[in-house]
């Protein structure tokens, strides 16, 4: 099993749309087993500008970091996918050990 984290920013825009939305999208229609995009409240990347959700702060392109756990073989073909997208962002690829839990009824 392998992570894919992917950092970016809610003002990334792929053909009019959030890069994230379609990287969500995209990950549903390639048949990934899930994928979990989240919002944070204060960060900032190699360009070294800080980005943060508060009452004085008018940043609107708070991080976004979207996490996908899948086997080795799906994330590496998705990823190319990724990598075609124009965004500034970063992307972590790491080996994992993943246990799929469900609810016993």
């Amino acid at each position: 099993m392998k992570l894919l984290r992917i950092y970016l920013g809610e003002k990334d825009v792929h053909f009019g749309k959030p890069v994230f939305e379609y990287i969500v999208k995209l990950a549903y229609d390639e048949g990934l087993r899930g994928i979990t995009v989240m919002k944070g409240i204060i960060g900032f990347g190699h360009k070294r500008h800080i980005h943060r959700s508060d009452f004085f702060s008018l940043s609107e392109d708070l991080p976004i970091v979207i996490d996908i756990v899948d086997e080795k073989n799906k994330i590496d073909m998705f990823l190319q996918k990724v990598k075609e997208l124009n965004f500034d962002g970063l992307i972590v690829e790491m080996p994992v050990n993943a246990y799929y839990m469900e609810k016993k009824i």
